[in-house]
């Protein structure tokens, strides 16, 4: 063979082995575009048919792939959850409606569950290459509530005390769909657009008997590390002078300085029902004994002449809410009202 026919067999082999290169590429590309297009389907009432799908599925980071959401995290997202989500719904029927904008499509849904039916609309917008359905998480507000235990369908999570101090500090964001509270009626949330959330309000607290009794310890607790202050006034404590107090020999004195507090008898406590600072129900410490402690210290009664003195004193529990965790722990917090003199008078 010559060498312009070794040259010419060599070409052909070159490009014999150019050509299943690029054919094996095409084929490796396939399954990654067929994905893709599973993914994000290019029409609006199938994109949202499939992100309702999706939910169902209880996948829901598929679900929320379909979206432009930015995912909320932490405590926000407690319930984006399969847990949280239920099957005793099904989509019944989609329509695409009008819209403002000549860019965005708008998907009616309507949905059924146990008490009927409901309707939502997402808005559906090309981002890119692709079509994201725009901001479709609904979100709740949870009132305060001496109950720290948040239940939604099946997933039960239990938020920090700080944020149960507030009505308006728990917000959660949901998946549409059909959920029951803390195991009560179910309710269709579908319209991600409302202005103000809905706030739902826990059932009545109701400690169990473990908890009523882990008050005791809980509170004496508190004393032994309230004791340590030395202040007229410790804060979130179930005592305090303002600084004007009547002594054993019945004198009164002020501008106390060097305060030191002792325990000489624990109060005896019980859960009582009461009202926070927003006039929503809580439970509140309530002292059935109410104990003894001394405040002593330096006082003045004529502000020239200082001597020292020991005055009794007693608890008063009106500033402690109980906040139940589980079903045998509480915890204590302030309510945040102006604290009383429990020294003045007593004897």
């Amino acid at each position: 063979m010559s060498a312009s026919e070794h040259a010419v067999l060599r070409s052909r082999r070159e490009a014999l082995r150019t050509g299943w290169i690029v054919l094996l590429s095409l084929l490796t590309l396939l399954p990654l575009a067929v994905w893709k297009a599973t993914l994000a389907p290019d029409d609006p009432t199938a994109l949202v048919s499939a992100f309702f799908q999706a939910i169902r599925d209880k996948d829901l980071d598929r679900a929320l792939a379909y979206t432009d959401v930015d995912v909320p995290v932490g405590e926000a997202a407690a319930f984006l959850h399969p847990d949280a989500v239920s099957d005793d719904w099904e989509v019944l029927d989609l329509a695409e409606d009008t819209s403002r904008y000549s860019w965005e499509t708008v998907v009616r849904v309507t949905i059924g569950h146990p008490e009927g039916t409901a309707e939502g609309r997402y808005t559906v917008r090309r981002l890119g290459d692709e079509l994201r359905i725009v901001d479709p998480l609904p979100a709740v507000v949870f009132a305060n509530s001496p109950q720290l235990a948040i239940r939604v369908n099946d997933r039960v999570v239990e938020r920090d005390p700080e944020p149960s101090m507030h009505p308006h500090s728990s917000q959660y964001h949901l998946l549409p769909g059909v959920y029951r509270f803390f195991g009560g009626e179910p309710v269709a949330l579908l319209e991600p657009e409302e202005s103000t959330p809905p706030v739902v309000q826990s059932p009545p607290p109701e400690p169990t008997p473990e908890q009523a009794a882990a008050v005791q310890t809980a509170v004496e607790d508190l004393i032994d590390a309230c004791i340590e202050y030395e202040l007229t006034d410790p804060p979130g404590c179930p005592f305090a002078t303002d600084g004007s107090i009547d002594t054993m020999e019945r004198e009164r004195l002020e501008a106390i300085t060097g305060p030191v507090w002792t325990v000489t008898e624990y109060p005896r406590t019980s859960v009582v029902p009461g009202v926070d600072m927003w006039g929503q129900p809580t439970l509140l410490v309530g002292f059935d004994g109410p104990g003894r402690l001394e405040l002593s210290g330096m006082g003045t009664a004529d502000r020239e002449q200082w001597k020292e003195f020991t005055a009794a004193c007693h608890f008063g529990g009106e500033e402690l809410m109980v906040l139940l965790r589980g079903d045998t722990e509480v915890e204590l917090a302030p309510l945040d009202v102006e604290g009383t003199d429990t020294c003045r008078g007593t004897t």
